[in-house]
């Protein structure tokens, strides 16, 4: 957790370090963001003036002037003075309040789960307790003694803009005095292999915030590996449910002012999530009222005309068809394919055809293997589930079976729940992937 939490604190001061910059830049429609990821960093600019690249120079200054001082315990001179100081408190201050709605805390304890390589707002400002500039430094000069890079360089560009784009970030990158690290050393992102079994793992925990009235409870299915044929078979299962799910929960039964159902890609393994948030209803009920909803959504399907189903596959298609509305939009689709390590740059129009072959036969089988709840015996039936449930402070129902854990000690009992599951599951993972 020290090394992500530095990562955050190298990125607050970078950011803040560009302000003066950025806001210049502002005035010519020029914009830059700093973030950190789950595998590194990502530096952004973008706008319509022919100094870009003159921004990104400068950006990648500071990004750079971290790594090669002279003074290995002393911050680089493109930090003021006491601003070190100031983004700590930034930043501890959005650690304290990350989660505090019952749905983020919801998802980001679902993703806690199945990626064990990420830590918690808890466990990264518990690391900052005794951090000072000289640890800082230490600590963030080691990140960045290796560093690889991948850029994309998007929009009305040739080749020889490209070309010139390259040579200021190798330039930029050489005189870090950064090594490069080679493709097959980067780090792999695991994603824990959720057990296959009949009786549900459920994960509880009570809201951050006492004041949050709202009950949070995702449903997770994980189905496993990418494929394109299992990724389809989720996005028409997907496409199929959602409409009748929020027909019967939200508008007739009233269960919850949010309900949805999606499909989820992590890191290359698949899976789907139903999520209801609610302030009347309590979070076992909404697990039982969504099984349900699967024992009885089989027999829809089954019996769903031809027609119908052939609506819900174009009408899929014809999404995964649609065109970009902005360069911005078509820029975030194909760098999320870079980001994430698939490089699938026609994935909508891979899926759009494969799609063809689809049957309902296939969706049924689909469904039969991977959400529904019970075998063609009438037995449970075995599924790789996982069920969150994030307890608010309503006076009615939604309340029922919240822990009581004092607030103090409440980031720890939430890191230790998360780490009882990667136990029920024997630390397995998918192994690697991409």
């Amino acid at each position: 957790p020290l090394h992500k939490a530095c990562a955050d604190l190298f990125v607050t001061l970078c950011q803040d370090a560009v302000t003066e910059i950025s806001y210049l830049a502002s005035v010519c429609e020029l914009g830059s963001s700093i973030s950190s990821t789950d595998q590194g960093f990502s530096l952004r600019v973008h706008g319509f003036d022919h100094k870009l690249l003159d921004l990104a120079s400068e950006v990648l200054k500071v990004f750079f002037s971290f790594h090669n001082q002279q003074d290995p315990n002393k911050l680089p001179d493109t930090i003021k003075p006491g601003r070190f100081d100031a983004c700590l408190e930034v930043l501890m201050r959005r650690y304290a309040n990350a989660g505090m709605q019952a749905s983020s805390l919801c998802t980001d304890v679902r993703l806690r789960c199945i990626r064990p390589t990420i830590w918690s707002s808890h466990s990264k400002a518990d690391a900052f307790k005794f951090i000072d500039e000289s640890s800082f430094m230490e600590t963030i000069t080691s990140i960045l003694s290796e560093v690889s890079i991948e850029a994309f360089y998007h929009g009305n560009v040739d080749h020889s803009d490209a070309l010139t784009a390259k040579e200021l970030v190798l330039n930029a990158l050489t005189a870090s005095g950064s090594c490069d690290i080679p493709k097959e050393n980067y780090p792999l992102q695991h994603v824990l292999k959720a057990p296959l079994v009949t009786d549900d793992h459920i994960v509880v925990t009570p809201t951050k915030d006492s004041k949050e009235a709202n009950t949070a409870v995702e449903v997770y299915f994980q189905i496993g590996k990418d494929d394109l044929s299992h990724r389809v078979l989720i996005d028409l299962l997907s496409e199929i449910m959602y409409e009748p799910l929020f027909d019967e929960l939200r508008t007739k039964e009233q269960f919850g002012y949010h309900v949805s159902c999606g499909a989820r890609w992590t890191f290359g393994v698949i899976g789907i999530s139903f999520k209801v948030v609610t302030s009347c209803k309590s979070a076992d009920e909404v697990s039982e009222r969504l099984d349900r909803f699967l024992h009885e959504f089989r027999d829809k399907l089954a019996t769903m005309e031809e027609e119908k189903f052939m609506e819900n596959l174009v009408g899929l298609v014809k999404n995964k068809l649609q065109m970009y509305n902005s360069l911005e939009e078509e820029c975030n689709s194909l760098w999320s394919e870079i980001n994430e390590g698939r490089y699938d740059w026609e994935a909508y129009r891979n899926e759009a055809d494969h799609l063809r072959s689809i049957t309902k036969e296939r969706v049924m089988t689909a469904f039969d293997d991977w959400l529904s709840p019970k075998c063609e015996q009438g037995n449970a039936k075995e599924r790789r589930r996982l069920v969150v449930h994030v307890i608010g402070t309503s006076e009615g129902p939604a309340s029922d079976g919240r822990p009581i854990i004092e607030s103090d000690k409440l980031g720890k009992e939430i890191d230790q729940r998360v780490k009882a599951f990667h136990e029920a599951a024997g630390h397995a993972t998918w192994g690697k992937i991409l």
